[in-house]
Formats: structure tokens, C-alpha cells, sequence
């Protein structure tokens, strides 16, 4: 492997696989989450997820670059630096952040996948989800360069598979885009539109920690750079390509429980199609719960090695994973989603002052000396 690659890949590339396997869930594979921040506001869905994707790259960039900079790479000790003079405040607050969407995406990532599975394959929802938390286990025991690894290639797969599910349709829906978009736009106006935008950029920051966790193969500023423009492209042009086609069935769609499948029973895709979706369903719930859950196990094991640097002992990244996995595991399997996900909507209220604008206003304004990051493998 040729120094700055991660199993044949870029290190930037690797980084920005994570940002987008993350963002790419249950909720943005059957295109609910579309519809919730971006399309049921008219055609402003065509350039709102921009705004969103743009502004979390300017977050994810100065958070990467303080964590080279700095040589934090677990989200805890990168808080007590960054925060520093008031961690106490911050660092708590980001605490709950960040485990309240961990558990909650990860728990909602686990219930979409097990029903997925059992539409498609017959099998108990019970027995789905366990084996998804053994693969959740198993991968994130691993550390870091499997993340990386994984992302990678799961990331390709999905992305292809958008593709080919919204690249054909877009042609399909092209005529009623047009109408769409030559009537005027959702009754809410603009503001309430990219105010959505804003939340959605504070939604997808809250788990910021995930990408310091897996940053350390960004060597210099160059890497830096190359991680942000990278992942805005790959999650922007898939956005809002998925937007655009989901939108051209609005306000019809609006209501649709699974938008993706609509779209498909509607243009091009039919039975085959729909195994498509389910099979980036599955990998998406998996790669989101692999990715958090390991930016939660490095927090972990901070208590007991320094930093975060892990030890020579497999056990402890055993058990550290699988606290999260049981916990998460435990909220989808008994029913405990709806009294968590209360909390869901606020995470994005929290983050915005916790995480979107303390990274923004200090990424611009404080003085950097990124240096060469000594190489970990």
C-alpha cells in the first residue's frame, strides 16, 4: 500500500467514503429525510441541499484541521483542546449531543434494516437485527483503517446504486420537473427553506466526533482540503440529484411513507429496482451504525488509555463496541425508537450553537499551524 492510501485508496478519499456513508442512512435511502428538509418546500429543493452540504464541509475542513493540527483524534480530548477556556461547558453539551444521535441513528438504523429484511427476505425482525449488530460488532472492533476500508467500498456501491436508480429516473421525471418548477414554490417561502437547510447542516455536524475519529490518515492541509472538497461533491451531487427526482413527483409524493419506492413504481425501476434499494438500505444502515458507533467506542476507551491511543488488548475494543451495539440494539428491538427519537428533533437546535458556529467563527478566525501528521501505520 503507497503511503497516503487506505486499501488502495486515497487517505482523502477514505475520509470523505466515511462523511458520506454516514450522512447516507434508513432515513436518506427511502427518501423521507429528503422530503422532511428539502423537497416539501417546493423547488428551492434544488439548490437548499447545496447551501446544507456546503456548509457542513466548512465544518467538517476546520474540524479536521484543528485535530491535525492539534493531534486529536478522538472526539472527547478534541473538545477539552478546541472548547478550551470553556470545555466544561462545551465539552458536556457535545457529549450529549453526540450520544443522543449516536444512539438514536444507530437504534433507527437497526429497526430500518431489520424490516427491510424481512419485507424482502421473510426472515424474524428479531434474528435481522442481530445479525446486523454481530456485522456492527465485528467491524467496528477493528479500529479505524477497517472504517476507513469499508466506507470505501461501500461507499462506491451505494453511490453507483443512486445512480442508477435517480440518474435513470431523472430523464423519466424531466417533463414534470419542469412544471414543478415553473410553478411558484411551497407556500412557507424561503427562509423557513433554508432555515431547514441550516438544521440539516446541524443535524449531520452533531456526529462530528465520527470524523476526528477516523482523520488521522490526513497528513497535512493539502489532505485536509482534498477530504472537504471531495465529500461536499460526492454528498451535494447526490442530494441533490435525489432531490430533483423526488421533487418532480411533488406534491403527490409528499406523503409517501417510502418516496424511493414510489419513484420506482412510477418510472423506472419495478421489482428489481426495489432490491436494489433494500440492498442500499441495508448497507446504509450498516455503514452509519459502524461509523458512529466507532467515533463512540474511541470515547470509550479514552478512559482508560490516554487520548484515546489504543492499547494492544482486543478486549477492550470488544467491550467498548459492545456497549453501544447491546444499547442501540436494545432500543429497536423493544420499541423504544418513538420516546427517543422526541429528542431527535432538538439535536439540531443543540448543535447549531454547540458545534456549527463555535467551529465556523474559530476555523476563521484563530491562526493554524497544520504540520505533517507522523504516519500511524
Amino acid at each position: 500500500m503507497k503511503k497516503g492510501e487506505v486499501s488502495g485508496i486515497p487517505a482523502f478519499f477514505a475520509v470523505a467514503f466515511v462523511w458520506f456513508t454516514t450522512h447516507f442512512g434508513g432515513g436518506f435511502a427511502s427518501g423521507r429525510q429528503l422530503i422532511q428538509f428539502f423537497v416539501r418546500y417546493g423547488w428551492y429543493a434544488l439548490f437548499t441541499p447545496v447551501i446544507a452540504i456546503l456548509l457542513n464541509a466548512i465544518v467538517f475542513y476546520y474540524a479536521w484541521e484543528y485535530s491535525v493540527e492539534h493531534k486529536k483524534f478522538q472526539y472527547k480530548s478534541w473538545c477539552d483542546s478546541f472548547y478550551r477556556p470553556h470545555e466544561k461547558i462545551f465539552s458536556n453539551l457535545y457529549e450529549l449531543v453526540f450520544n443522543l444521535t449516536l444512539v438514536t441513528a444507530t437504534a433507527v438504523a437497526f429497526a430500518t434494516g431489520g424490516a427491510t429484511m424481512t419485507k424482502v427476505l421473510g426472515t424474524p425482525y428479531i434474528v435481522n437485527t442481530a445479525i446486523i449488530a454481530i456485522i456492527m460488532l465485528v467491524l467496528t472492533i477493528f479500529g479505524a483503517d477497517v472504517i476507513r476500508s469499508v466506507a470505501s467500498w461501500v461507499a462506491i456501491v451505494i453511490i453507483l446504486g443512486l445512480l442508477i436508480i435517480y440518474g435513470t429516473n431523472f430523464f423519466v421525471v424531466l417533463p414534470n420537473l419542469k412544471d414543478v418548477l415553473s410553478a411558484p414554490p411551497a407556500p412557507y417561502g424561503f427562509l423557513p427553506a433554508l432555515w431547514e437547510a441550516i438544521k440539516y447542516t446541524s443535524l449531520q455536524a452533531a456526529v462530528v466526533g465520527t470524523y476526528i475519529a477516523v482523520a488521522d490518515v490526513l497528513k497535512n492541509k493539502s489532505d485536509i482540503k482534498k477530504a472537504a472538497i471531495t465529500g461536499f461533491l460526492l454528498n451535494a451531487v447526490i442530494i441533490t440529484l435525489a432531490s430533483a427526482v423526488i421533487l418532480s413527483h411533488y406534491p403527490t409524493i409528499l406523503t409517501e411513507a417510502v418516496p424511493v419506492i414510489y419513484v420506482l413504481n412510477n418510472g423506472i425501476g419495478g421489482s428489481i429496482g426495489e432490491m436494489l434499494v433494500s440492498l442500499l438500505i441495508f448497507l446504509g444502515v450498516i455503514s452509519t451504525g459502524v461509523n458512529l458507533i466507532y467515533g463512540g467506542t474511541k470515547r470509550i476507551l479514552s478512559v482508560y488509555t490516554k487520548d484515546g491511543v489504543k492499547e494492544d488488548n482486543r478486549k477492550k475494543d470488544i467491550i467498548a463496541s459492545s456497549i453501544y451495539v447491546l444499547i442501540t440494539w436494545g432500543i429497536a428491538l423493544f420499541g423504544l425508537i418513538p420516546l427517543i427519537a422526541k429528542g431527535y428533533s432538538y439535536i439540531s437546535y443543540i448543535a447549531l450553537p454547540v458545534v456549527v458556529i463555535p467551529i465556523i467563527y474559530k476555523g476563521i478566525t484563530r491562526k493554524r499551524n497544520v504540520q505533517e501528521v507522523p504516519s500511524t501505520n
